[in-house]
């Protein structure tokens, strides 16, 4: 390879770097050379970094407090999500999963599986409601989460029935969550309070923590316990 192939495929490499960054945002400088390069990576706003982090307080584009971060989750194709456990004010107290015990056209967990199944809170709401939609249905426990929306750094959230996993952190991070609330709701997390996961177990029960603490299955009729969350792209 000749120096002067060499230099050419440098510059092509620093003119790539540039067209890069221009693209996440970062500021330019007037000469786009190598000297100039890491300054302009620099710029660029939260590169490479979460954007929130476990138990951090939340708030809505108006500065209301409206939840705290209870854990992660990670979809099917690699996207990191915070979700918010949202305050108690948001929750409700008795609901059914869905009004009859039926097969739901959604993924069935009915064993050890169900710690790696990878459909998010977001995607299991809308499959129940999509269901209930088109067979003359209803599900109060996910009609309540979706009700909430919230606008977050200029894009609307909406609630979602948390997936079991979202769920089972919730309950492991329930004292710190409910220190942290300022909403005065009264349903606290916890207090021998049965909820509703947004798996489904089978053709007649939805996953389910018991009152006493135990995750499994639940006549998807009965009433439970509605933690609603939202699902933010922790980037």
């Amino acid at each position: 390879m000749s120096i002067e192939t060499e230099i050419t495929r440098i510059n092509n490499n620093i003119a790539a770097a540039y067209t890069a960054a221009s693209g996440k945002g970062a500021t330019l400088p007037e000469t786009e050379n190598s000297a100039n390069l890491a300054t302009c990576i620099g710029s660029i706003s939260g590169g490479g970094g979460s954007k929130y982090a476990l138990l951090d307080r939340v708030k809505d584009d108006s500065n209301n407090e409206i939840g705290t971060v209870s854990g992660f989750f990670t979809d099917s194709n690699n996207v990191e999500y915070a979700v918010v456990c949202l305050d108690a004010t948001y929750r409700k107290n008795s609901a059914q999963w869905t009004s009859i015990q039926s097969n739901v056209t959604m993924p069935v967990y009915a064993d050890w599986t169900i710690w790696e199944a990878p459909e998010t809170a977001t995607e299991n709401t809308q499959l129940i409601l999509d269901w209930c939609a088109a067979n003359s249905r209803t599900s109060p426990a996910c009609t309540h989460c979706r009700q909430y929306s919230f606008t977050i750094s200029g894009t609307t959230y909406y609630g979602q029935l948390p997936n079991i996993i979202e769920l089972v952190d919730i309950a492991k991070h329930r004292t710190a969550i409910n220190a942290a609330d300022t909403s005065g709701g009264s349903i606290t997390i916890g207090n021998n309070n049965g909820c509703w996961a947004s798996n489904q177990f089978s053709t007649s029960n939805g996953w389910f923590i018991y009152n006493m603490g135990d995750a499994s299955s639940y006549s998807k009729s009965n009433p439970g316990y509605v933690y609603p969350v939202l699902e933010i792209p922790n980037v």
